[in-house]
């Protein structure tokens, strides 16, 4: 491990994940006092309830400390599963080798167990006949099926969420395009966190009722079996009645709201705080602190990342100290050190995306000639036997009309190859800002004018990149239909559109800035020097 990826360690990332932790676990305290309201909820005595939520608040916060051991451990152990860039999905077979995959079923199963044990707290707290999972009753001990049933229930949701957000990429951390305080960016996604927790549960809750009244008794028997236990028929669904226990129902279905919501909360902070923006030092030695040493590292792990979007905020944010380095001259020697490796950093980058989209509009079109159907009328033309426009492309022995789950797994459509494209275009976004503001803002700060050396060379790299995601867009749209599949990864499609957007806003502002001096700019070939003009327009 490289000085400045175990000082991000040390000073970065264990920091923000304890704040992370320590933000979840406060947060529920007032989540547990609303359950308990909402779960001895009763209007038709309202001086017991009121009497037993103000005269419950010990209960509430051992409650608290119960949960709040578990929250802890779970969060800090699934904070080394998260990721910067996510993994290059294109179909659902991709999806499923993630969800499948050995170390997300594990998690979710300590996410099971996990919620299992809140659940159990939560119920105690109400009391009741949830107090209890094991009871007396006629001097034996019975099985207390209206808590078994909440907790099971609890247990699955936790279960389902873990594994969710495995199969799905819900692991990488996303960085938010404006930077905001936790706690602001926290009050505009509750609305949003509480109706996706609200929207889990309540699948999961249709399918889990009738299942347990059908298939339940299993798990039911397997207790009684290993622990010992006898049966009761107070406490166990033997009638008809269980079925429309409306207050049961009610008990379970806010349970494992909760339990949702806050795993989703513990999720969001983290990726709150492990996203916010944090400052290196612009010096020309690789030290542990260095942006340089932090931008040059070859895997994209956080350091890297957060090196990219300190160098974005440094050459946007007024008066910022750091960039009067970026513009000065070595001392002895007097070489803009710092500049060529900074332009060279962001253009390697920009040109390592430029020749993957290259590569990828030059197969698109044939690939998917091979692969997807064409249509005619309301009929699907089947592709003509032995055609192979793609060396990479593999045929079926025999053409047919029908469409196999094993072909299904593996069908890519157009939105899934650019997706693919742009699953880590993040840092190009920044690297995009970062070359557009320190060249416009080089006009009055940059002394020695030692941008103006290969300012040709990168706007010709931006012009190239900018007509090279024009020509994906139009051949994706052309090619084939776009998915509307859950499993299509939203977020990469998005910065796609981000970085191509943020290409031309980058272009209009260097083309207002150097509008007088356009034809005088070095480097810059007859092609760019049309498009600049015609920005500048």
């Amino acid at each position: 491990m490289e000085p400045v990826q175990i000082y991000t360690q040390q000073k970065i990332v264990r920091p923000r994940v304890m704040v992370s932790v320590g933000l979840t676990i406060m947060g529920l305290l007032p989540l547990i006092w609303v359950y308990r309201v909402l779960g001895t909820l009763n209007f038709l005595h309202p001086i017991t309830f009121l009497s037993g939520i103000f005269g419950g608040m010990f209960t509430t916060f051992c409650s608290w400390i119960l949960v709040a051991l578990v929250m802890f451990s779970v969060l800090v152990l699934r904070a080394n599963r998260y990721k910067v860039v996510n993994k290059k999905m294109c179909c659902l077979a991709d999806n499923l080798s993630l969800a499948l995959n050995l170390k997300a079923i594990s998690v979710a199963l300590v996410h099971c167990l996990s919620s299992f044990l809140v659940a159990s707290v939560l119920m105690w707290s109400i009391g009741g006949r949830y107090e209890d999972l094991i009871i007396n009753c006629d001097s034996q001990r019975c099985l207390n099926e209206h808590k078994w049933f909440g907790v099971q229930f609890a247990a699955l949701v936790g279960f389902l969420w873990s594994w969710n957000l495995s199969a799905f990429g819900g692991e990488c951390l996303t960085f938010p395009s404006t930077e905001a305080p936790v706690v602001k960016r926290l009050k505009e996604e509750i609305p949003d966190i509480l109706k996706s927790s609200t929207k889990l549960t309540r699948r999961v809750f249709l399918f889990y009722c009738p299942a347990y009244f059908v298939v339940g008794q299993c798990s039911v028997w397997v207790l009684k079996k290993l622990f010992f236990l006898h049966s009761s028929e107070a406490n166990e669904f033997s009638s008809w009645w269980s079925i429309v226990d409306v207050r049961l129902f009610y008990q379970t279905y806010i349970l494992g709201v909760f339990v949702t919501l806050s795993w989703s909360l513990g999720h969001f902070l983290f990726q709150a705080c492990m996203t916010k923006h944090a400052s290196y030092e612009m010096v020309d030695a690789k030290g542990e602190g260095s942006i340089m040493a932090a931008l040059e590292l070859k895997e994209d792990s956080l350091a890297k990342i957060l090196a990219f979007k300190d160098l974005h905020q440094l050459s946007a944010r007024s008066g910022d100290v750091r960039r009067q380095k970026i513009f000065s001259l070595s001392n002895p020697g007097g070489h803009p050190k710092v500049w060529k490796a900074v332009s060279a950093v962001t253009m390697s980058q920009l040109q390592e995306l430029l020749n993957r989209i290259e590569t990828s509009n030059k197969e698109l079109v044939e690939s998917y000639k091979s692969i997807m159907p064409r249509q005619a009328g309301s009929k699907i033309e089947t592709l003509k036997p032995g055609y192979n426009s793609s060396p990479k492309s593999s045929q079926p022995s025999q053409v047919t009309k029908k469409w196999y789950y094993p072909a299904f797994l593996y069908q890519q459509y157009p939105e899934k190859l650019s997706a693919k494209l742009f699953y880590d275009s993040q840092k190009h976004i920044w690297c995009v800002c970062a070359l557009s503001d320190l060249i416009t803002r080089s006009l009055t700060e940059d002394k020695y004018g030692i941008v103006q050396q290969n300012l040709g060379e990168i706007i010709n790299l931006l012009i190239s990149l900018t007509r090279t995601i024009e020509c994906l867009f139009r051949v994706s749209t052309v090619t084939g239909k776009r998915s509307t599949e859950p499993y299509v990864n939203r977020s990469s499609h998005s910065l796609g559109i981000e970085l191509y957007s943020q290409l031309k806003s980058s272009l209009h502002s260097i083309a207002a800035t150097f509008q007088p001096h356009i034809s005088e700019i070095c480097g810059l070939s007859s092609e760019s020097l049309k498009e600049l003009e015609s920005y500048a327009c």
